[in-house]
């Protein structure tokens, strides 16, 4: 009995260092997604160089949007 509540008390944490693992990585591919919209860049690697060229940081990029990078590209 008690080894079956451990057992289930451990699934439960590691069910949840999963979900938070799901969750952060949903995150990181939004902000991603998003900044290939806003760079016309494909992979992590031509998005930093086109951030570089263009002056701003990835922070930058994500809280002006589309339109003011698309603005300063011009």
């Amino acid at each position: 009995m008690i080894i079956e509540i451990i057992n289930f008390m451990i699934g439960i944490v590691i069910l949840c260092f999963m979900a938070y693992g799901c969750w952060i990585s949903s995150v990181i591919l939004s902000e991603r997604n998003k900044l290939r919209k806003i760079t016309g860049m494909y992979y992590d690697f031509e998005i930093e160089q086109e951030l570089k060229r263009l002056g701003i940081t990835k922070e930058e990029a994500l809280a002006k949007g589309e339109t003011w990078v698309q603005l300063k590209k011009q």
